[in-house]
């Protein structure tokens, strides 16, 4: 069973006696917290909402739909229930707008937070140097990550620094590219095995480009290419609201590395 909010769940202390019967009911029954929302799960556990939201608190999460969320990310359902888990992971939205009005900071929240504890300092550095050393930027990324791509490159553009998007290996411009200036590469898959991504990180360490990985999964085939990574958080393809994590997780890497650049003179 999964490590971090679990063993939380089986080693709390200080709880109280409703607090302890709420968690006893989730350690047995993970996945009826999946779909039901604070209320519904004090009534199954025949306590109150604000009982289950004061012991998500003690557990460390900020509230209820930030403990749903990470609870989900790390459980692993038997393969006899995934195709459940699938079609039921709406819990953050399963009271409308008014619950969204609430959940979505939680998932942007916890994403910069997550992102930010993830991050190694003296990485994020070196890409900073290499940033300003840089003739000019390449981001490459499919679907969803390239129009995170193209705002990246927007920004740095308006300031002066040449940045350009790709949806997928541009095999002309790969095969064409001015090899005698130094240009900075980004390749993102939050899988880490997105075949057009591979495909162009893989031209480029063939060229001696260098190349970073903005990956979700550290032992991706991905990773093995960049010469430096940096991890996205809340990536899985069975929650399609962690596609909003991992969104705005990519898209902080990238304003903090936007920030360091306006912050000293080109």
């Amino acid at each position: 069973m999964p490590s971090h909010l679990f063993q939380k769940l089986k080693y709390a202390s200080q709880l109280t006696e409703q607090e302890k019967h709420i968690v006893d009911f989730i350690l047995k029954q993970p996945e009826a917290v999946f779909n039901s929302t604070a209320h519904e799960l004090a009534k199954l556990t025949y306590t109150s909402a604000s009982t289950i939201v004061r012991l998500c608190k003690k557990l460390g999460t900020q509230g209820y739909p930030d403990f749903q969320l990470k609870l989900a990310l790390e459980y692993k359902l038997p393969p006899s229930k995934q195709d459940e888990l699938e079609h039921n992971q709406d819990f953050l939205q399963q009271e409308g707008i008014l619950a969204a009005v609430d959940s979505v900071p939680y998932l942007y929240q916890n994403a910069l937070n997550e992102t930010r504890r993830m991050l190694s300092r003296p990485v994020l550095m070196r890409i900073t140097d290499w940033v300003k050393q840089s003739s000019r930027i390449d981001i490459y990324g499919s679907d969803m990550n390239y129009y995170v791509a193209q705002q990246a490159c927007a920004k740095w553009n308006e300031i002066g620094i040449a940045a350009v998007a790709h949806n997928g290996p541009n095999m002309h411009y790969l095969n064409t590219m001015n090899s005698r200036q130094f240009t900075l590469s980004f390749v993102i898959s939050h899988t880490g095995e997105n075949s057009s991504m591979l495909e162009a990180a893989q031209v480029l360490k063939d060229k001696q480009q260098t190349v970073i990985a903005v990956i979700g999964n550290n032992h991706s085939r991905l990773s093995k290419l960049g010469d430096e990574t940096l991890l996205a958080y809340g990536y899985n393809e069975k929650l399609r609201l962690s596609k909003i994590s991992s969104m705005i997780s990519t898209l902080y890497l990238f304003d903090m590395l936007y920030m360091s650049s306006i912050s000293d003179p080109y």
